[in-house]
């Protein structure tokens, strides 16, 4: 019998291990296995086929922006080359970020102890105050070149916040007084942070005799220069000529060692004690309104120039006469007799002008302290030591 011929139901079973019985054993599972087969040929047919792969969205701009920023803050040990990486891609979102965006963006940067150079300078150039001024104002690590670069053309609201700036360099300083705001000026001097060259201060005094809303923060600058301070005591009102004089002179042995070299290579030699007969001798001059024969007379007495006397004498407030009178030698009797005189009869002090407050500054100046102003005083005249031009 054939192995593939099919058995009757009837048919005894053949012998095991026989042909027969391997037969009908192969006839069985072929049986079994048909249902299956056509299940599995059905499901094939029915199945979907597999879904195409989608690129996948774009994420928010502003997500993909904090998430950079957040690689750069937090990695420290951040390799150069994937910090730069990170910075360059956040120049590829800056034109898709929202104002809101961009604003926190400056925000962070700002904060930024090391910011990608590049991502300052384009945001540096975003004139909106929230964006542009943010960096502008708070980054503390700014180079020179941005710096000076934004100040060009600048709107002044823009310049005075670079004058609030935590750290401002002389040469922004420099800038910012060229440009004369008196905003941006005013909140230079109050910025503690600002340094400011000895020339800004020259200007910004000379400045002062303009503008009085400069007088106090300029005259209050814990780093302003003595010879700064000197020069701009003709400006000030009595009230700041009183702090300036205290706070910028004081009377020491090494002080007067120091003002006798100084008076010797200023070819100023002056006496230790002006002969009293000769300084009331040119004060009469004064008096009598021979002002052209006073001034080279009290010149020659207290070793300065005549122009230096005559801007003394052009100080209405007093306290220059005060130290010139100081300087000769007087002494508080012949000083209050000489101040009532020259009130009387020469018009060269302020009306109104309180004679104890000269009295009260006559008093607490020294011989040393008056001639500490009045050698800044011929300096300034001869346009000498810290006023000399530069180069």
């Amino acid at each position: 019998m054939p192995l593939d011929q099919p058995t009757s139901a009837g048919s005894p079973a053949p012998p095991r291990g026989t042909p027969e019985s391997f037969r009908r054993l192969t006839e069985r599972l072929k049986r079994a296995a048909a249902p299956a087969a056509a299940l599995v040929a059905e499901a094939v047919e029915v199945l979907p086929p597999p879904p195409q792969p989608r690129p996948a969205a774009p994420a928010d701009p502003g997500d993909a922006a904090a998430a950079l920023l957040d690689i750069i803050w937090g990695a420290v040990d951040l390799p150069p080359q994937e910090r730069s990486m990170a910075g360059d891609t956040l120049l590829l979102l800056l034109p898709r970020l929202s104002e809101e965006d961009l604003a926190r963006l400056a925000e962070r940067i700002a904060a930024m102890d090391a910011p990608p150079p590049l991502l300052v300078s384009r945001l540096l150039r975003d004139p909106r105050a929230d964006i542009g001024g943010v960096v502008l104002e708070r980054s503390a690590h700014l180079e020179a070149d941005d710096l000076l670069a934004a100040c060009r053309g600048a709107a002044p609201e823009r310049l005075q916040l670079l004058a609030r700036r935590r750290n401002v360099p002389p040469a922004l300083s420099d800038f910012l007084v060229r440009s004369g705001d008196l905003l941006s000026l005013l909140a230079l001097l109050r910025n503690p942070g600002a340094e400011i060259s000895f020339p800004a201060f020259l200007a910004l005094s000379e400045m002062a005799g303009e503008h009085a809303g400069l007088q106090a923060p300029l005259a209050l600058r814990t780093d302003l220069p003595l010879a700064v301070a000197l020069d701009l005591l003709w400006r000030l009102p009595p009230e700041l000529r009183r702090i300036v004089i205290a706070r910028f002179l004081s009377d020491s042995v090494t002080l007067g060692r120091i003002l006798s070299v100084a008076l010797s290579a200023a070819d100023m030699p002056l006496p230790d004690t002006v002969p009293p007969g000769e300084a009331d001798a040119a004060l009469r001059l004064l008096l009598a309104g021979r002002r052209g024969e006073a001034v080279p007379r009290l010149a020659l007495l207290a070793g300065l120039s005549d122009a230096t006397v005559e801007r003394i004498l052009a100080d209405a407030e007093g306290e220059a006469l005060v130290v010139l009178l100081k300087a000769l030698g007087f002494s508080r009797a012949r000083f209050d007799a000489v101040l009532e005189a020259i009130r009387a009869s020469t018009g060269l002090l302020r009306a109104g002008r309180a004679p104890e407050e000269l009295k009260a500054v006559f008093e607490g100046l020294s011989f040393t302290k008056a001639r500490v102003l009045l050698i800044y005083w011929e300096w300034f005249t001869r346009r000498a030591g810290p006023y000399a031009p530069a180069g």
